[in-house]
């Protein structure tokens, strides 16, 4: 099985790299490739991580635009720890670093790296214990953000950070006190869940504990992905009905990879608590911010209660409620493409020095053709 996969991957690139030298427009002739393979797609050697499952290569309609969407896989350490991250984009671009949340993995940005990658320097981490990073001794909350700080070194100059949950978490503190931290886009962080009464009331406490108690004997068995994916596609919502009706397709095969792969110990009940508990959440953002959250009532992470106290400290942070949303916006199947809009509108005004805070004065953008508008507006282009 092994040798059949190699061999249809190296046929398949050698393909793709004799159509680049003959200068084909593979936008015609889209390249296939299965999954988790390797490939060569240019004479250049770029190299591009083909995941998840058989997809068209996206970004090779010629060699011009290669050269402006490269892709690689990167290895980076941390001490005796080997993180996994991902490159996109051309190198000399503005670089974002995009951090997952607890449980996921850095293919969870898959869709929003490919709206930004042509214009931006993207990087996705895998935090120790997921995806691809190594399992390391122990999980605290400062080795998350040491993750953080060794892919900013690796970037070596100042980077926009964009998080989900633990990620976004890691990006507040980051966003506190690193000076190679421009700006911070904010999914729903879990920002006051280390209090003790609030923790035990979340529904993270109870998912958790659930998931911890079945994946030390999935991963001994060893359980199919099929496990993981009916897990989580079958499992109830807030929002009514099974997570497959509200979280994509691919979102959901891409997590339940995740989980395979994940160290248990990351998600024991001392440990999660323990690490939000070590977050000071009285100290101020020093640099431009944006979080986005959903309803309480949907599952999500930042509490009505938590809106107040976030904001005495952060006057200048704008915080937006998406309606019908929980903890996984970027994910949902109905507010994805909002989240993609907001993030980019964020980024822009950040690139053009703009100030980030909306004021009554600006409108929601409701369509493409908003957004493409402010992009020229502000010279990000469309």
């Amino acid at each position: 099985m092994g040798s059949h996969l190699k061999g249809l991957c190296q046929g398949r690139a050698s393909k793709a790299i004799s159509a680049l030298d003959s200068g084909d427009q593979l936008a015609e002739k889209p390249v296939f490739a299965p999954i988790s393979c390797l490939m060569i797609v240019d004479c250049t050697s770029v190299l591009c991580y083909l995941r998840q499952m058989p997809v068209p290569i996206a970004g090779i309609a010629c060699t011009s635009q290669l050269a402006a969407s490269h892709m690689t896989d990167v290895s980076l350490s941390n001490g005796s720890v080997r993180l996994a991250a991902s490159v996109y984009g051309p190198i000399d671009a503005p670089p974002i670093l995009f951090l997952h949340g607890v449980t996921l993995s850095r293919d969870s940005w898959d869709e929003i790296k490919d709206r930004l990658m042509g214009r931006y320097c993207v990087w996705a981490l895998d935090f120790r214990g997921h995806g691809h990073s190594d399992r390391a001794p122990k999980y605290d909350f400062s080795d998350y953000v040491s993750d953080a700080e060794t892919a900013l070194a690796a970037i070596g100059r100042p980077a926009m950070v964009v998080g989900h949950s633990l990620g976004a978490c890691v990006a507040g503190v980051l966003g506190q006190s690193n000076p190679n931290v421009r700006a911070i886009f904010l999914e729903d962080p879990p920002w006051f869940l280390g209090r003790v009464e609030d923790w035990e009331q979340s529904v993270f406490s109870k998912l958790f504990s659930l998931l911890s108690l079945r994946l030390p004997r999935w991963q001994q068995e060893p359980a199919p992905l099929a496990t993981y994916l009916q897990f989580l596609s079958n499992g109830r919502d807030l929002l009514g009905g099974p997570a497959k009706d509200h979280i994509t397709a691919r979102h959901l095969l891409s997590h339940a990879s995740a989980i395979q792969r994940l160290d248990a110990r990351c998600i024991a009940d001392g440990v999660l608590r323990g690490f939000l508990s070590s977050i000071s959440t009285d100290r101020p953002f020093l640099c431009p911010a944006k979080l986005i959250r959903g309803e309480q009532r949907f599952g999500a992470a930042l509490w009505d209660a938590h809106v107040d106290p976030l904001k005495l400290t952060n006057p200048e942070l704008e915080i937006v409620q998406y309606e019908q949303g929980g903890h996984h916006l970027h994910r949902m199947i109905g507010l994805a493409e909002r989240f993609s809009r907001d993030l980019e509108e964020f980024v822009i005004r950040v690139e053009a020095g703009l100030p980030t805070t909306r004021t009554t004065s600006w409108r929601s953008f409701e369509n493409d053709s908003d957004t493409l508008k402010l992009g020229m507006t502000l010279g990000g282009g469309p």
